[in-house]
């Protein structure tokens, strides 16, 4: 009789373990990016520049995060997810602050996921779902928008992560999708000159894929006193014909500060052709303009997947700044998502 009640006392404790197990749950994960690099930088018609060495997130993003759920009942849920930038080159923490990847928690329903905290922009998730570099230096989309914004003094950082942010994303309606976001201002009116506010609409069905997004941006984070107001958008569009994979993007950032104004135009077409069950060459070309300066960027590479865990690559990029300077960068990487 003792051992039955035992038996029957282990097997209740195993089935409250599963049942709290299924209700709540915490995942670790995450992505290291690490290549040896050659990079030459040369003024036209000037001095050059060259490095080798060893550098972190040239194809991808390297981090780590946390995330997870809590089953509340009802359809509802809690969710959260803390990432971290790393740079495995140094053993260093990334730029910026040490949950600068995203921080927040949120509530996940019928009606959507609200979400509370530092998170990445609809700006930065749909440049990298519409290209075939996402988010590495390699996209001519992102590195064009760094380059020609450079030549504008005190933008914020479209795609960035954003502080302080209201976010919302909905259900998926027959491949329609919603999204908003609102980055608060706080601070009085000398540190902090307004928030920034996005909306997105995408859709993803079969081989198609669109995206739209509009932003109207003045600070992303507590720091910035910049007096500049920005309004963007960017248009993204991807199909898979089987035989390769094409994306294509088109944006434009309008500035305004103190009776000044421009406007920085980007584009780039690109392609994933795969070449064998493991692996595929990634290319993409695009241009960006602002004021009278036209830079281009051409980036290609080969992926080939080891594991399901593991790939290494091969690849380079070329930009061109019209008289101004070239930059060319080869690299040779592996990258392990866990």
């Amino acid at each position: 009789m003792f051992a039955k009640k035992n038996l029957i006392a282990v097997a209740a404790l195993a089935t409250l373990a599963v049942s709290a197990q299924a209700q709540s749950s915490v995942t670790l994960y995450g992505n290291l990016d690490v290549a040896v690099t050659y990079d030459k930088f040369k003024f036209e018609g000037g001095s050059s520049e060259t490095t080798t060495g060893v550098d972190s997130s040239v194809l991808t993003e390297s981090f780590f995060g946390l995330k997870g759920q809590e089953d509340l009942g009802g359809g509802l849920k809690a969710v959260f997810k803390l990432e971290s930038f790393v740079n495995p080159d140094t053993g260093s923490a990334g730029e910026g602050n040490f949950w600068g990847k995203n921080a927040y928690i949120g509530l996940a329903g019928d009606f959507g996921t609200v979400k509370l905290g530092n998170q990445e922009s609809l700006f930065k998730t749909a440049q990298a779902a519409y290209n075939p570099f996402g988010t590495s230096g390699l996209s001519p989309v992102q590195g064009l928008y760094g380059l020609v914004n450079g030549f504008v003094f005190g933008q914020s950082d479209l795609f960035g992560s954003w502080q302080n942010t209201i976010g919302y994303e909905s259900n998926n309606y027959g491949g329609l999708t919603f999204a908003a976001q609102h980055s608060a201002r706080e601070g009085n009116s000398g540190a902090v000159n307004g928030g920034a506010t996005a909306v997105s609409v995408n859709y993803a069905a079969g081989a198609l894929g669109l995206s739209a997004v509009y932003g109207d941006v003045r600070s992303t984070s507590t720091t910035d006193a910049s007096n500049l107001r920005q309004r963007a958008w960017l248009l993204g569009a991807s199909y898979d014909f089987g035989v390769a994979k094409g994306f294509a993007q088109y944006g434009q950032d309008k500035y305004a500060n103190d009776g000044f104004s421009e406007t920085a135009k980007t584009w780039q077409l690109g392609a994933i052709v795969p070449v064998t069950q493991a692996g595929g060459v990634h290319v993409a070309y695009g241009q960006g303009k602002v004021f009278d300066e036209k830079a281009k960027q051409f980036s290609l590479a080969y992926h080939h997947s080891l594991s399901k865990r593991t790939s290494a690559y091969v690849g380079g990029t070329y930009v061109k700044a019209d008289d101004i300077f070239t930059n060319t960068i080869l690299a040779v990487g592996v990258r392990h998502a866990f």
